[in-house]
């Protein structure tokens, strides 16, 4: 159940990977995946792997397992968008739209873990106890 679970979690981050990044630098979501060396495509994989690698919860082999490479390629891609945010306009800009994204993804999945705990049938102590525990973690 598990690996289900996951399996239903990355590909739920893998689309949102890929409509953030494939939307920014211009690429059909359909080729972006593909074996196709255009440098705008090869911009929005790069920038769907970094976005992948910053979900503490994908190792690289499911990052590699989603964008049709292996970890190897996933580490590439990460060292290439570091390096060129670095460099790049378009890359640093990029760098600020997935951190903004990753906050507002962090951000949802912590309202959305209160609003269960209060609609919990937990005892009122208890409720408070586990926000106050989230909110340590956070």
């Amino acid at each position: 159940m598990k690996k289900v679970i996951q399996s239903i979690y990355a590909k739920d981050r893998l689309n949102r990977a890929k409509k953030l990044c494939c939307n920014f630098w211009g690429v059909d979501p359909e080729l972006v995946l593909t074996k196709t060396r255009d440098s705008n495509v090869m911009n929005a994989k790069h920038s769907i792997r970094y976005m992948l690698t910053l979900d503490t919860k994908l190792t690289l082999a499911d990052i590699g397992g989603l964008t049709n490479c292996d970890h190897s390629n996933v580490l590439h891609s990460k060292k290439t968008f570091c390096d060129l945010a670095d460099t790049s306009i378009d890359y640093a800009a990029m760098n600020r739209v997935i951190l903004v994204d990753d906050i507002n993804n962090k951000q949802d999945i912590l309202r959305t873990t209160v609003s269960d705990i209060i609609l919990s049938e937990s005892t009122t102590l208890n409720q408070v106890n586990l926000i106050c525990e989230l909110v340590k973690r956070s």
